[in-house]
């Protein structure tokens, strides 16, 4: 069963009764489960829910019944709720469509059930297009592939081998750019706009061309003063580490 704020609601106000399993295989009664209170050392606006233990130990979590909100995996996740079955319930069942989630805030103002758009997270990304697994760049700038899913949300991953090259190529030749240009930063030109060299790849990737522009504001390329210390770039990087740093992106 999904776990989510609906979830917990349903459980603290009695309509479900049952028992919470967690990633590292504990069972937990639902009746543990309390509303987290104010608390100067937790944000109980991220953890607004708790499972009071014995001895007075209290797990805090958030609405999606995660231990911890920076998006990685921990042991004591809720990841499935276990319904009563001997529960006799008079509750009405709705369909919430896919993308879409309970607004609770304005389903209490209008005292109906109100959905809105589901906020799609970079968790949510990671665990759509890492679903197989990933690559990642590991110590000195090398690549390899994982499948660990307690790292599947790390910023060094990538869908792609190709990806990952284009984005440390792109850093060489930012580097590059950094040593040449000396310390130099674009100005502003007579229209106010600052301009810059930039090098641009053909889109059948043979030519790599050097053009001045004068929005390099809106640029994620690298920069240079000259057209001479761009096309020195490409002496010291070499064309085939270029043409991978101008390489386009997520596509």
């Amino acid at each position: 069963m999904e776990i989510n704020k609906q979830l917990f609601e349903d459980v603290l106000s009695g309509k479900l009764k049952g028992e919470f399993a967690m990633r590292n295989g504990s069972i937990i009664p639902s009746d543990w489960l309390k509303r987290a209170q104010q608390n100067k050392v937790v944000a109980t606006q991220s953890y607004p829910y708790i499972l009071e233990c014995e001895d007075y130990f209290y797990y805090y979590y958030t609405e999606n019944g995660r231990y911890t909100s920076d998006c990685s995996y921990h042991n004591l996740d809720i990841i499935n709720f276990i319904p009563d079955t001997n529960m006799k319930t008079n509750e009405l069942t709705i369909e919430i469509p896919e993308g879409k989630i309970v607004d609770w805030d304005e389903s209490k103002k209008q005292n109906k059930i109100v959905l809105k758009d589901k906020q799609i997270t970079y968790e949510n990304v990671c665990e759509k297009i890492f679903e197989k697994g990933y690559f990642m760049i590991v110590d000195c700038g090398g690549i390899k592939y994982n499948y660990t899913k307690t790292e599947i949300n790390h910023s060094n991953n990538s869908a792609s081998y190709r990806q990952l090259e284009c984005i440390l190529a792109k850093n060489k030749l930012a580097n590059v750019a950094k040593y040449l240009n000396d310390g130099w930063k674009p100005g502003k030109n007579y229209a106010g706009n600052f301009d810059a060299w930039v090098l641009y790849l053909t889109p059948d990737k043979d030519y790599i061309g050097y053009v001045k522009i004068d929005n390099c504001g809106f640029n994620s390329n690298a920069l240079f003063k000259t057209k001479e210390l761009a096309q020195q770039a490409i002496k010291i990087l070499g064309e085939e580490t270029v043409k991978l740093a101008l390489e386009p992106l997520g596509v």
